[in-house]
């Protein structure tokens, strides 16, 4: 198996277990930062373990292999999370999700000034029909407000491409356990507000099991997703995370009855189908 295609397998798994995420958070019906000092927590622990059980007595040396740039790492993915979560509870589930897929552009865009990777025209079409979609999902979603939500979505979407690039940046170096860090900033971040606002710190028992599996679907899905960049351009592995928007959606259709519009079929359609070709021609071009 090429390179390529591990990290292409890799990351289409992370990203397939992490669609129940927005929906888990709707299901908590808890306050967002009580959701994400908990989740964050989870999310620390969860790493940590995964990290110990892989490398054992070279575990420390995991953590200090990540250098200054896992730290930067950890800090900025800590606050996509926060991005995430409040985008997820003040817009649709849908809307935010569609909004995030546009991360490739940003991810392709920092590739190519920082780490000068070449994208080819074919992965650029890709993006743009992507773009197309999102942008007729987008149409009909913005005359319902959620303005700030939209907004938490989009920094949501840059952080995400510059974890991406970080993580490509530095490719040799494990940057899962940066993930840890990730965790005790978003927890970190989420106690200051507490704090501030006086919003309760422990959770009601109904939400503790859906925060329970929020933070298993975060540990597997991220430890998946932060390998992926090792083994393929940034780029592509921003473009695989649109799959998301579509299973989250119709998550979120199904549990919740919030019904998609007939934009967000389509066009979470066509970005299924666009992504499903453009993964035909990767896994033929690295065989």
């Amino acid at each position: 198996m090429s390179q390529h295609l591990k990290g292409l397998l890799i990351t289409v798994l992370g990203v397939f277990i992490l669609s129940p995420d927005a929906l888990l958070i709707r299901l908590a019906n808890s306050d967002t930062w009580t959701i994400l000092f908990w989740r964050g927590l989870l999310f620390a622990l969860g790493i940590t373990i995964i990290v110990f059980l892989s490398y054992r007595s070279t575990t420390i040396r995991q953590f200090a292999n990540i250098g200054k740039r896992g730290i930067l790492l950890g800090f900025l993915f800590g606050w996509s999370t926060i991005f995430f979560v409040t985008a997820i509870q003040y817009t649709s589930i849908a809307n935010a999700l569609v909004i995030i897929s546009i991360s490739p552009v940003f991810s392709a865009l920092l590739s190519w000034v920082f780490l000068k990777e070449k994208t080819n025209l074919r992965t650029w079409i890709t993006m743009f029909i992507i773009i197309a979609a999102t942008a007729a999902i987008m149409f009909d979603s913005f005359k319902h407000g959620g303005f700030w939500g939209d907004m938490a979505a989009l920094a949501t979407a840059l952080l995400l491409a510059i974890n991406f690039t970080l993580t490509r940046q530095a490719k040799k170096i494990n940057m899962v356990p940066a993930m840890a860090i990730a965790g005790l900033t978003t927890s970190a971040i989420a106690a200051i507000m507490i704090a501030l606002t006086a919003s309760p710190l422990l959770l009601e028992a109904p939400a503790v099991p859906y925060l329970l599996l929020m933070g298993l679907v975060v540990t597997l899905a991220f430890s998946l997703i932060t390998l992926g960049p090792r083994y393929m351009p940034a780029a592509e592995v921003g473009m695989i995370m649109p799959l998301e928007t579509v299973f989250g959606a119709y998550l979120a259709w199904i549990f919740l009855s919030e019904a998609p519009t007939m934009h967000v079929i389509i066009g979470g359609g066509v970005i299924m189908i666009t992504l499903m070709i453009h993964a035909c021609f990767m896994v033929r071009g690295s065989s």
